[in-house]
């Protein structure tokens, strides 16, 4: 009988290829190639730049003067007698300018800007978005072609096994429905690898939906088995720009709430013109002035309206920080607690449950141990395998979420014309 022996690190091997066996070999994708394929490709991205030119064009509107107004009026046409037709017209050829009052102007031009700000904050945000889900995808199909490699390795040993269990019943050493209990194990095995199979497809669907293409990669080696140091770990969330966006908004609303004071302000029209009379062939010059009565309309509802904005966003800042604060707290924990048991199940669970296995099986073959001992001895063994794998797996779910409310990567939504492999990395 060949034997099949498992050690630790063959689990190592399994965890570190973390891909699709493939009959060519594909090209390695690294996880900064990828978030940087993601950044270039996503809609998300695009939409929020676009919306950031967008603001940038509404900052622009917002500098301009009122437009002059020109205007022509003819009086004394189409009468009766001396002004029959236009011989009696008196003709006025005039332009008109509102001159706002108040830092109008100013005002606005302070409100476009924070919406310019905020519409930077909203593609840091978008990015940030990006290089976290594509880091959960890319988690998400190393561990998924890990556990395909272990229902593949699964899938031997059960195989290993009915071999060995079919041998001891033909000859007799052991009952036929421990022949058939082995058979159950092996076909368990299978449906276990075709159900790990289409979870790693679908996988690779979801990382090739964010990489905007499906060239089958293959992962680096070690993402999934890599774990910083506590030391590397950052709980300051104070450059996350969903926080920062908060501050541009109070300041958004401080400035419309100055532009909605100016409005109560009326601005006057001043009327520069020429009137031409017909009948004596004169010409003199017309000029006037205008001013809105602030009687019915005092812009009191927008003032109010805009004061109490300020308020609210102060308030929101206040929840979200909050928020934040704790959500970073519980991806902290989550993040010791699974490395914590990935760590041990690597250096203790995993050895222990290869040795037991191992030494059932050989017992077994030798008639000293029961078949039972074997078939518990494999479930323990790949249950705690899948179990490193998961464990894995939420550190760097956790991981990836704790890295968007601290901004780890805050330098690559920055500046667009940074390249990720130009931003230092703390692994």
């Amino acid at each position: 009988m060949k034997r099949h022996t498992l050690t630790w690190q063959m689990l190592a091997a399994m965890v570190a290829c973390a891909s699709v066996a493939q009959a060519a070999e594909p090209s390695v994708l690294t996880l900064d190639a990828a978030i940087q394929q993601a950044l270039h490709y996503s809609p998300k991205v695009k939409s929020a730049d676009a919306a950031k030119s967008a603001s940038e064009g509404e900052s622009l509107q917002a500098g301009y003067y009122a437009n002059p107004e020109i205007g022509v009026e003819a009086e004394n046409i189409g009468g009766s007698g001396d002004y029959k037709g236009f011989s009696g017209a008196e003709v006025t050829y005039g332009i008109s300018q509102t001159i706002e009052r108040g830092g109008k102007r100013a005002a606005r031009k302070d409100v476009a800007a924070q919406l310019q700000n905020l519409s930077e904050y909203d593609l840091q945000s978008a990015r940030l978005d990006v290089i976290r889900d594509v880091t959960v995808a890319y988690m998400q199909v190393a561990a998924a072609d890990a556990q395909v490699e272990i229902a593949h390795e699964e899938k031997r040993f059960a195989e290993d096994v009915l071999k060995t269990v079919s041998s001891r019943v033909d000859a007799a050493a052991d009952p036929l429905y421990l022949k058939s209990k082995a058979e159950v194990a092996e076909a368990t095995s299978t449906i276990a690898l075709a159900k790990a199979e289409r979870e790693s497809r679908a996988a690779h669907r979801r990382l090739d939906a964010l990489l905007g293409s499906a060239k089958g990669w293959a992962l680096e080696k070690d993402a999934l088995s890599q774990l910083s140091s506590a030391e590397e770990q950052d709980n300051d969330f104070s450059a996350n720009p969903d926080l920062k966006r908060y501050s541009a908004a109070i300041e958004r609303d401080r400035a419309a709430y100055a532009l909605e004071k100016a409005n109560a302000m009326p601005d006057p029209s001043l009327n520069v013109g020429v009137r031409d009379l017909r009948d004596s062939g004169d010409q003199a010059f017309v000029v006037g002035v205008s001013l809105p009565i602030p009687v019915f309309n005092a812009n009191e509802g927008n003032i109010r309206k805009a004061q109490f904005a300020q308020v609210k966003t102060e308030a929101d800042k206040q929840s979200v920080e909050i928020a934040m604060a704790t959500q970073l707290s519980e991806h902290r924990q989550q993040m010791a607690e699974a490395r914590m048991q990935a760590e041990r199940l690597r250096e203790e669970v995993i050895p222990a449950a290869e040795k037991a296995f191992e030494q059932a099986r050989y017992g077994y073959s030798l008639g000293k141990f029961p078949y039972l001992e074997v078939l518990d001895g494999q479930r323990t063994l790949f249950e705690t395998r899948e179990q490193y794998i998961a464990s894995l797996l939420q550190y760097h779910l956790s991981r990836a979420e704790a890295d968007r409310l601290t901004a780890k990567y805050a330098p690559i939504t920055q500046a667009s014309s940074t390249t990720f492999e130009e931003i230092p990395h703390a692994e």
